[in-house]
């Protein structure tokens, strides 16, 4: 975590009476003393609150909260000669553990006449003003820079802002870290309460606990998150079942209407084919009588035809035997009789049937007087029907205007006899109704359009509400993001603070600051660890080279030291020394041993004369061993040529004793040092010291001499001596004395050569360890785990909120797009509705496209009504005009009976004169023969004609019962197939299984048929198939727009029925309801089914989350947090008493605060008391009645902000509400206490607090409310203030 940010310096730039002024903070805390008037007010001010939120409005500048002067006079005065003037005030934070620095600051320039400009920085990357960076482009005249030019100096490494409000949630983002702007500006508040003169003056206690309560920690965002969350999900959770119990209830609408659509239609199918089958068996029943009446037909055609022939015999026996019984008087007068007997009779006939045609006239006439009676009785009720049907029609257009109907019943009421044209009122209607519908149509798709709209808008709406959500996420996480800078930024300046080698300069501490602030995801965190690599590299290589000439240092001095010893060792070793000789010298003296030439070191042969003094002892060794002679080899003159020839990369000097002598030579100084006294050896050696001169006359000494002093000759050269030079090789002990001085002077020489290696490797060492040392602290360079995963948390955010906006965008757009879509609909439905002269209200129109099809239904009875009356009116017409007729007809068979009644009394006349004159004949002899054959000749025409009728009239039906039997072949035939296809159609329909079988079900479907039928029989009344589909499409398009989501249409089933042929006697085609269910088509039942599933699943999940609320997230998870919030405010209250308890006045007075429960509103709720011990318990450890008891508190509070919520509408979103209902500080009250020495404690009310003197009330306002700051501060985001501003 961060430590605080403290105030170290605020600092002015030309503004008021400063030209540049800085004021330094000690532990955050600076005294001003003046006198009144000398500016303290208005310096402090200048600083805060205004550089905390860049409010710049008098009232907030001035503490009294005054408005008499504003910013621009203090930059330019009432009569200031200048006519523009820049300036700027900053304040400079740091943070307690490290040197990060953050700076925050205003710029303002005033000129005469003109609206006073400002801006706002903040520098985030370490710079100092002053130090670093300065806000004024000429350092002698100190002319301040303006806002491009500041703009241009902080550069990445901090933010120049236009607004004041940016500015305020800068600082609220970089010191306190508050999720809303609300929470800082209340923390500003109390600040600015604070600094006001005289406090108590215009406060009290009660207003004291008001800010008391206020001034405790709420709830945060995150703390009420799951909860919201878990409500937001139970209310979208409700809104989709209240959504979907919608659906299904209109659902239950259209099923209602669709299952007595489903059983007609099933009814009709199902009586289709029981006819068909019906009529089948009645067609064949009917076959069968017909072949048996046509063998009965054949059987008595053939008794006819033999009865013909027998009449035919019979008739020509009788013509015979009757001419030969005219031929006498007798047979003549009798067929007079007969004659005049027929005629008679048929005058009779004539007679009795013109009493019968009298007799059916009269009852005709009678009959048809009662038939007029009855028409006009039965014309009455059609008229009153007719008026009825009027009246019906009239109430059905009480608030329809359809004024064609006035016309029409004018016309009818007028002239009653009028046949009425209703074809044309027929075709007004169908216009009127047919505008109608267009605009039930239009507004049903203004309907559509306005949900399809709703919708949209409460998309937008929870789309909004995403936004907003991600907004507020990503504010939190840039606040993260933020918060991990400045973390991190604090952890670069203590971990260079704490680096013992690796030190970074301020400027790259100041970079690294500002690629930390400028870090985002994406951005390369090596770019920051490279600032400090170059500094890495540069002690690297300082290391480096340091321990290369260590290292070096150490590997020569162990060489010389092991020289040195191995030297050492040698002249341990060896028991003379020798001069140091060449390896070309010391490879030639191995090869002449190789070759066995004999040969002497020079030095060794001779020794010092014993009065030679110390110094030419010295002179003369020293140029001997300059002149090459001290170590040359002596060799025998005869090994001369060998010498000369010896291999090449060799060398050596020689001396042979063949060489001429000198007067004066070494041999006065020298002694041959001859041990073994050989002769021989002493002569060479004596020859060679003879021929080298010694002395101080030079010419007298040869080519090679020594002189006194050291100078020496050989041949042409001649050479000097150092004279510092201890001789060491000429004598035995010389070369003892060298010896042992030698062995001294190299073990003194390792002495110091192995003090000097170990110095040496314990500063390579050290080196090694500083090296280690600041890879180490390279390693520990602080990593970006934190801050590459905060920022991509940010990005992420960034990228939702992006999503989010686009999603926005996009649903603005259709919600725009609906919109117009919505406008446009209105337009064209006020059109429509114009021409129906009816209010645009769906309801209306529906209720006036139900009227209209009523009256047309009145109408279509009218119709039928008038062509009654005009029938029945024509009938008692035509029955008037056959009346008449009856009359006329009456008359003539009266005048026709009369003449027949006067031919009958003639005609008896005539025959009673004949039977006179058969009386006085014979006849009576032939009579009984001759009436016999006169009876039977006048029977046999007719009875051969009737035979012959009969005959005919056999064949007639014979050929009738014949074509009925083909026709009934043929209409078995056709029945059959009928039959097979009425059967297709029910099967195909009973398979659909939309109907409830309530039978036993059988694979018999004639007998599954007659079942249906019997089942559905009289339930419908007088309602058709086509009724309920009407009634059908009426339901649905009422309750479509319910069911939009699932995308119901109507679609024709059997259609390929219909176009199969021409033997149905009406359509099979019907109304399928098709649905899709998640993408997936579903028949209308199954989609009911998987609604109420879904429906029951939605219930278990908003049963599962309200216990999950009640009982996880409110009664687990919250509480929690209130119970901590609780346990840290009563922790305040003590702190703050232990600190009024610790404060010593004049006048004794002791304050205390005392934090009350508050007893409960509702009897459903707890008392703060109760509340309180039981979320001190873990839910784990709860009773059943305790949690059930807390659920139903807390369901209560829910309750309640819901009320709160919907009460308020828009104004006060759900969430902030049950915030509010939730805040713990409400459950609680304060009541300050007071206690004087030798008083008792009493509670500190407004009358108590009017009696304190002046000092006192400012205790009591200004201790309780310094706690409260503490507590506003502590409000922020990392749990404790981040900048100090209590102090």
């Amino acid at each position: 975590m961060n430590s605080k940010w403290q105030i170290n310096r605020v600092g002015l730039l030309d503004f008021w009476y400063y030209d540049e002024e800085e004021f330094d903070f000690l532990d955050g805390r600076m005294l001003l003393r003046g006198a009144n008037g000398s500016g303290k007010s208005v310096t402090m001010q200048s600083f805060i609150p205004l550089l905390l939120d860049g409010n710049m409005r008098p009232e907030r500048l001035d503490p009294f909260g005054s408005r008499a002067r504003k910013m621009e006079n203090y930059l330019l005065e009432e009569g200031d000669e200048r006519e523009e003037r820049t300036g700027y005030l900053y304040m400079e934070l740091k943070r307690l553990e490290s040197e990060e620095y953050l700076t925050l600051g205003i710029g303002l320039r005033a000129r005469k006449n003109k609206k006073l400009e400002s801006w706002y920085f903040c520098v985030t990357d370490g710079r100092r003003v002053g130090k670093d960076l300065f806000l004024y482009k000429d350092v002698e005249n100190k002319i301040t820079c303006s806002k491009g030019e500041l703009k241009y100096r902080i550069g990445e490494g901090g933010k120049v802002m236009e607004t004041q409000g940016e500015y305020a949630q800068c600082v609220n983002r970089l010191l306190f870290g508050f999720e809303t702007q609300e929470e800082y500006k209340e923390l500003l508040e109390l600040l600015i309460q604070l600094r006001t003169p005289k406090l108590s003056k215009d406060f009290k206690p009660t207003v004291i606990n008001e800010i008391l309560s206020s001034s405790l920690q709420t709830l945060s965002e995150d703390d009420l998150r799951p909860m919201s969350e878990a409500i937001e999900n139970m209310d979208n959770l409700k809104t989709n079942l209240d959504t979907l119990s919608e659906s299904i209830h209109a659902a239950r609408q259209i099923e209602k209407v669709y299952d007595q659509y489903n059983q007609i239609v099933l009814y009709d199918k199902a009586l289709l084919f029981s006819d068909a089958g019906k009529a089948y068996e009645n067609c064949m029943k009917n076959g069968k009588q017909i072949t048996e009446g046509l063998a009965i037909h054949m059987e008595e055609l053939r008794k006819e035809e033999q009865h013909y022939e027998a009449l035919k015999q019979e008739e020509e026996i009788l013509k015979e035997e009757k001419t030969s019984l005219d031929k006498s008087d007798a047979a003549q007068l009798k067929e007079q009789e007969s004659k005049l007997k027929a005629e008679l009779l048929e005058r009779v006939k004539e007679q009795q049937t013109k009493e019968k045609q009298e007799q059916e006239k009269k009852e005709k006439q009678i009959d048809t007087e009662e038939k007029i009676k009855a028409e006009t009785e039965k014309t009455e009720r059609i008229w009153d029907e007719i008026e009825n049907c009027l009246e019906e029609m009239e109430t059905e257009l009480e608030e329809i205007p359809f004024d064609e109907f006035t016309f029409l019943k004018n016309d009818i009421l007028q002239d009653r006899e009028k046949e009425q044209s209703f074809s044309s009122h027929h075709q007004l209607l169908n216009d009127y109704t047919k505008k109608v519908e267009q605009g039930k149509e239009a507004l049903l798709e203004e309907k559509n359009s306005q949900e399809k709209y709703d919708r949209c808008l409460l998309e937008l709406d929870v789309c909004r509400e995403e936004r907003n959500l991600a907004e507020k996420e990503m504010q939190q996480y840039e606040n993260l993001l933020h918060e991990t800078k400045s973390e991190l930024t604090e952890q670069m300046y203590l971990w260079e603070k704490q680096n013992q080698e690796l030190h970074l300069l301020p400027e790259t501490m100041q970079e690294i600051s500002r690629k930390i602030e400028s870090y985002e995801m994406g951005s390369d965190y090596s770019e920051i660890r490279e600032l400090a690599r170059p500094k890495l590299y540069e002690l690297e290589r300082q290391f480096s080279e340091n321990r290369m000439v260590l290292e070096r240092n150490l590997q020569e001095e162990q060489e010389h030291l092991y020289q040195a010893e191995t030297e050492l060792e040698e002249w341990k070793n060896q028991k003379d020394p020798e001069p140091e000789q060449p390896d070309c010298v010391k490879a030639n003296r191995e090869l002449l041993k190789e070759k066995k030439i004999p040969y002497f070191q020079f030095y060794k042969t001779i020794e010092f004369d014993q009065i030679l003094e110390e110094e030419r002892r010295n002179h003369l060794e020293e140029a001997l061993l300059e002149m090459g002679i001290l170590d040359a080899l002596i060799v025998p003159k005869e090994y001369r040529e060998q010498v000369y020839a010896l291999d090449k990369g060799v060398c050596d000097r020689y001396l042979f004793s063949d060489v001429a002598h000198v007067r004066e030579s070494l041999q006065e100084v020298l002694e041959v040092e001859n041990g073994e006294n050989d002769i021989l050896f002493y002569q060479n050696i004596s020859n060679i010291l003879s021929a080298i001169g010694f002395g101080d006359t030079h010419a007298e000494h040869g080519e090679s001499w020594i002189d006194a002093n050291g100078n020496y000759r050989i041949g042409v050269l001649e050479g000097t001596i150092t004279g510092e030079y201890q001789a060491r090789f000429i004598g035995v002990r010389a070369r003892e004395k060298y010896r042992k001085e030698k062995i001294e002077e190299l073990t003194g020489l390792c002495e110091q050569l192995r003090a000097s290696v170990e110095d040496l490797e314990k500063q390579l060492a050290e080196n090694r360890a500083r090296t280690e040392t600041l890879q180490a602290e390279w390693k520990s360079f602080p990593g970006e785990e934190d801050l590459k995963t905060a920022a991509k948390e940010f990005s992420d955010r960034e990228y939702k909120l992006e999503r989010t906006n686009k999603r926005l965008w996009e649903h603005q757009e259709l919600a725009e797009k609906e919109r117009k879509a919505l406008d446009g609909v209105r337009i064209r439905v006020r059109e429509i509705c114009g021409k129906c002269y009816l209010s645009p209200r769906l309801d209306l129109f529906t209720q006036a496209l139900l009227a209209l099809h009523r009256y047309k239904e009145i109408l279509s009875q009218l119709q039928v009504a008038h062509g009654k009356y005009q029938n029945s009116l024509r009938y008692i017409m035509s029955q008037r005009d056959y009346l008449e007729e009856l009359e006329l007809d009456l008359d003539d068979i009266r005048y026709e009976f009369n003449r027949i009644c006067l031919k009958v009394r003639e005609v008896e006349g005539f025959l009673a004169s004949v039977q006179k004159q058969l009386e006085l004949t014979d006849y009576e002899e032939i009579k009984e023969r001759l009436d016999h054959c006169v009876e039977r000749l006048g029977k046999l025409p007719g009875e051969r004609e009737a035979c012959v009728r009969n005959q005919a009239a056999l064949r007639k039906e014979t050929e009738v019962l014949q074509e009925k039997e083909r026709e009934n072949e043929l209409r078995q035939k056709e029945l059959l197939e009928k039959k097979e296809k009425y059967q297709n159609v029910f099967e195909q329909e009973y398979q659909l299984g939309y109907v409830e079988r309530v039978f036993v079900v059988t694979e018999d479907m004639e007998d599954q048929a007659k079942k249906i039928c019997s089942q559905f029989a009289g339930s419908f009344g007088n309602k058709k198939q086509s009724d309920l589909f009407g009634n059908l499409q009426e339901a649905y398009h009422q309750n479509r727009g319910y069911l939009l989501d699932y995308q119901i249409t109507l679609q024709s089933l059997f259609e390929e029925l219909d176009g199969e042929g021409s033997f149905l006697d009406v359509t099979v085609k019907r109304i399928d309801i098709l649905a899709k269910y998640r993408g997936m088509p579903v028949k209308f039942k199954e989609l009911i089914e998987k609604m109420n599933e879904d429906a029951e699943v939605l219930k278990r999940l908003l049963s599962d989350r309200d216990r999950e609320l009640f009982e996880d997230i409110l009664a687990n998870t919250i509480s929690k947090k209130i119970r901590g919030k609780i346990q840290a405010s009563k922790r305040w209250v003590e702190k703050m008493n232990t600190l009024m308890e610790s404060m010593q006045t004049s006048s004794g007075l002791k304050l205390s605060l005392r934090w009350k429960n508050k007893r409960a509103e509702k009897e459903e709720q707890l008392d703060t008391r109760a509340l309180v011990e039981l979320l001190q318990k873990d839910v784990e450890i709860m009773r059943e009645e305790e949690v059930e008891s807390l659920s139903r508190h807390f369901r209560s509070k829910i309750e309640e902000a819901r009320k709160i919520s919907g009460d308020m509408g828009s104004v006060q979103s759900f969430h902030a509400t049950m915030r509010e209902v939730l805040d713990y500080r409400k459950w609680f009250e304060f009541q300050l206490e007071c206690q004087k020495t030798g008083e008792k404690k009493k509670e500190l009310t407004d009358r108590v607090f009017f009696t304190f003197s002046g000092g006192e009330k400012a205790m009591a306002m200004y201790v309780p409310l310094f706690f409260g700051s503490g507590g506003k501060i502590c409000g922020g985001t990392s749990g404790c203030a981040e900048a100090d501003f209590t102090g």
